[in-house]
């Protein structure tokens, strides 16, 4: 795990979890939150961006947008510095995806749920000032599928499919059978390039997903067709 030289993350861990114990909310026995008491949207609208600051101003509905922190780790422990900014930021967007410091799976096993509990109070915290979360279905080993404990059944989750996981598709893929059993999501939000073969696991569920390419993505298609368009 990339360590940001900004943040102390002990110490950002112990903070956040005496304002959710404040605020009422219960650990389980694996010692992530219970968050499965607040209100979570079981579908969501097809709007989504990546959340840096300098990006903001290119959603046309705020409202009926998500943002996601779909995005590189060291910008995310950025973020946990300056959070009550951030949070009052958010409030403007329909909501968030997950916060998603990665749990890769060639990390080691206590990096792995180090960084799924850093992403689940800090969905606390959120859900605390009133934001949306669609919390994220990533994971990393079979063992660390106690994170997903933190959220309810039968909601929206997104699924970034960029990074880490491109490198271990077939053990992805029977992790994300068991992701599936474990939360039985009413709807999933992919960002980034969906593989036919993570498709037809969701078609076997019975699970609509909404497939949004990555920004980069529709960046490039949108440069593409200007270019056509001028010739």
């Amino acid at each position: 795990m990339n360590i940001h030289k900004d943040i102390n993350l002990f110490r950002y861990a112990e903070q956040a979890q005496k304002l959710l114990c404040t605020e009422g909310v219960r650990f389980n026995h694996w010692g992530f939150p219970d968050l499965t008491e607040f209100k979570y949207p079981k579908e969501v609208p097809c709007d989504i961006e990546i959340w840096p600051y300098n990006k903001r101003n290119q959603a046309s509905n705020p409202k009926k947008t998500i943002l996601t922190f779909f995005e590189a780790d060291p910008l995310l422990y950025g973020y946990l510095n300056t959070l009550d900014k951030v949070t009052a930021n958010l409030s403007l967007y329909y909501g968030v995806t997950g916060f998603d410091i990665s749990p890769c799976l060639d990390f080691s096993l206590q990096e792995q749920k180090a960084a799924l509990l850093l992403n689940s109070l800090t969905n606390g915290l959120f859900l605390l000032h009133g934001i949306r979360v669609i919390p994220s279905l990533r994971i990393g080993s079979v063992e660390t599928s106690i994170g997903l404990k933190s959220y309810p059944r039968h909601i929206c989750y997104a699924l970034g499919v960029l990074g880490c996981r491109q490198k271990h598709l077939t053990v992805g893929e029977q992790i994300l059978e068991l992701k599936l059993a474990l939360c039985e999501p009413s709807q999933v939000l992919a960002y980034g390039k969906f593989s036919k073969d993570d498709g037809k696991i969701f078609r076997k569920w019975g699970i609509p997903v909404l497939d949004v390419p990555d920004y980069q993505t529709r960046t490039r298609k949108k440069s593409e067709k200007r270019r056509r368009q001028d010739v």
